[in-house]
């Protein structure tokens, strides 16, 4: 087996690992949980858009681990994640955007990741499923523009897998399942 034929065997392991790890992601109850699949994804993208050569791409996924595991560590310790950490990573995209500008549309994955490192500053993680779906679509556009076909299947698995966790989590986003618990705890009292 040739180095040439390795290489592009663990692109395309690693590239279906990314796409299920994203998929996946939304599909746990926890902000942390959701954050810290999300950091083992763009792991995975890191190394694909090395190996394309994708500059933007690495830009983009190094910060977003970054901004992922500042926000998990901030609010492990019981804090509010400050704004400036998340204007702070907004002013981020917009430079290493403005360095990798290549024409108007170049301009839709900036207005997409700001989407989503705004979703992930809130402790709801109900705003990142309902940003995934809107993503998702988002995303399919911009990889339809670019003739991406086949990226296309994981944009669509990422709506579906998004609007299965808004449904499956809904009561818990919404707070309802405390107040049935609580319910049901008081008639068990009476």
């Amino acid at each position: 087996m040739t180095l040439s034929l390795l290489l592009k065997i663990i692109y395309y392991v690693v590239s279906v690992a990314s796409i299920f790890l994203y998929i996946m992601s939304v599909q746990f109850k926890k902000k942390e949980h959701i954050l810290i699949v999300q950091i083992f994804a763009s792991l995975c993208y890191l190394i694909v858009y090395i190996y394309k050569s994708a500059w933007s791409g690495v830009s983009i996924e190094v910060l977003e681990e970054t901004k992922d595991i500042l926000f998990i560590n901030t609010e492990k310790k019981g804090k509010k994640i400050p704004f400036i950490y998340l204007a702070l990573f907004i002013g981020l995209l917009f430079v290493c955007s403005a360095i990798f500008y290549d024409g108007p549309f170049s301009l839709l994955p900036l207005a997409i990741n700001i989407i989503l490192f705004t979703s992930t500053y809130f402790k709801n993680p109900k705003y990142i499923r309902w940003v995934m779906l809107l993503c998702g679509i988002l995303w399919g556009v911009y990889n339809m523009y670019l003739g991406a076909y086949i990226i296309l299947i994981g944009n669509a698995l990422e709506v579906v897998s998004a609007i299965i966790s808004i449904i499956r989590f809904k009561d818990i986003d919404n707070g309802k399942v405390e107040t049935k618990r609580r319910t049901r705890r008081k008639l068990k009292r009476a």
